[in-house]
């Protein structure tokens, strides 16, 4: 069989960028924004650098990354997640179980100290329904047992406006309108939280592969599979929303 080199690594941050005098840091994760890139590393910090593409004889493409700044969040956990939302100029930021918004240059967080308590994991809904451009939709995992919470997110505060129970624990969660695309303990699902409508997808057992669950396009998710579909060490599952079955 003839394989296809979907992408090629090429490095982008240097790791004495983010080292510094530090004996050791772990990258927890990364967004990237524009030419904005956004680190999030175990010690609590959150670095800022500008991309800059290149591309070199041959069509290859190069990385420069400037450093902008870094700023600590004033926690003793990592940065679990970071995600940006460029239309408010703000970066939300998930640590120590609250997910606060921080200014997308600067780092500093907003004046009212707007935040979301209570949260183990969150998604920005790429597609939103709520009609307002002011705000952007999140929806959260909550430390409530068995619980998605649905927010909207303005420049300099939050309000709740569902709350939705889950058939098991949720470990990942994608959104679409108003479709949550759920990973649970032992299975995935599509749930419609605005009538409560869910769809089972297939099992999985989260205690032998970590769950994934990303939104790739409108109506589309893409999903940790349960092995054993393709002759691969990572199986993965192209999912759309009603109009047809699971595809890997």
């Amino acid at each position: 069989m003839m394989s296809t080199k979907a992408f090629t690594l090429v490095p982008a941050v240097e790791r004495e960028q983010l080292m510094g005098d530090r004996d050791w840091v772990s990258l927890e994760c990364v967004e990237c924004c524009g030419r904005n890139l956004y680190v999030g590393t175990s010690d609590c910090f959150v670095y800022h650098f500008l991309l800059e593409e290149k591309t070199v004889p041959g069509g290859s493409a190069t990385f420069t990354a400037t450093k902008q700044l870094h700023r600590h969040l004033g926690f003793k956990k990592p940065v679990n997640e970071l995600r940006a939302a460029s239309a408010l100029h703000r970066l939300l930021v998930l640590c120590d179980g609250s997910i606060t918004l921080v200014h997308m240059l600067s780092l500093e967080p907003v004046p009212s100290g707007a935040r979301i308590k209570g949260a183990t994991a969150f998604a920005l809904n790429e597609n939103p329904v709520s009609g307002d451009p002011f705000c952007v939709e999140v929806c959260i995992i909550s430390v409530k047992r068995r619980t998605i919470q649905v927010f909207l997110v303005y420049e300099d505060r939050v309000q709740i406006v569902r709350e939705v129970s889950t058939p098991e624990q949720p470990l990942a969660v994608a959104v679409d309108g108003h479709f949550l695309c759920l990973a649970l303990s032992t299975q995935y699902i599509i749930l419609n939280y605005s009538t409560g409508v869910a769809q089972d997808l297939f099992p999985f057992c989260s205690e032998e592969k970590r769950p994934i669950v990303k939104r790739i396009g409108r109506q589309e998710f893409l999903l940790a599979g349960p092995g054993g579909l393709v002759k691969s060490e990572f199986d993965f599952i192209f999912v759309c929303m009603v109009v047809c079955s699971p595809h890997t």
